[in-house]
């Protein structure tokens, strides 16, 4: 059978259709981020745990190497969905609240963010008290962790001891 040259501009221009396909293809896969065409990806809403049932990790008043490996792993983004129980005492230097525990001899402490979910300022416990809190931890912000919780999941602890975290004064005045 011989073959027509309309038959052969037609199958030559069916392979270059399917060339030029491909090559879209690839460069469409192979687009550097950053290019006109892409969409900015917002930061996604902190889902809000409403109960902690399950609790994945708790940490013992005074156990500050758990608290350090829990601090550290939170930090680096590796606890996001966790389940935690802590109990602890508040800390609430500046604007922000955490839960912190103390190494035994009292010379270095350790501690986590925390916040409650639609609270006000009236609503956190008092700066040196001793609690129990249960919470999820979360990205609040991009590469920003602190654990969520709810009121009803903040607990006090009255074992009849003074639990106030003593500042440190200068010595010498």
């Amino acid at each position: 059978m011989a073959k027509s040259k309309n038959g052969l501009y037609i199958g030559i221009g069916v392979a270059v259709v399917a060339v030029i396909a491909i090559v879209v293809g690839l460069i469409i896969a192979n687009k550097p981020k950053g290019t006109e065409n892409d969409v900015a990806e917002e930061p996604q809403e902190a889902e809000v745990v409403s109960t902690f049932d399950n609790v994945d990790e708790i940490i013992d008043f005074g156990d500050y190497d758990a608290m350090y490996t829990l601090s550290k792993s939170i930090q680096n983004g590796e606890a996001t969905g966790k389940i935690v129980q802590i109990e602890g005492l508040v800390s609430h230097p500046m604007s922000k609240y955490s839960i912190v525990e103390e190494s035994a001899d009292g010379t270095d402490s350790i501690g986590t963010e925390f916040v409650i979910e639609g609270a006000d300022e009236t609503s956190y416990p008092d700066d040196g008290a001793r609690v129990v809190i249960t919470g999820a931890v979360i990205e609040k912000e991009p590469l920003y962790f602190v654990i969520q919780t709810t009121p009803e999941y903040i607990m006090p602890v009255d074992d009849g001891e003074d639990t106030v975290i003593e500042e440190l004064e200068d010595v010498g005045e």
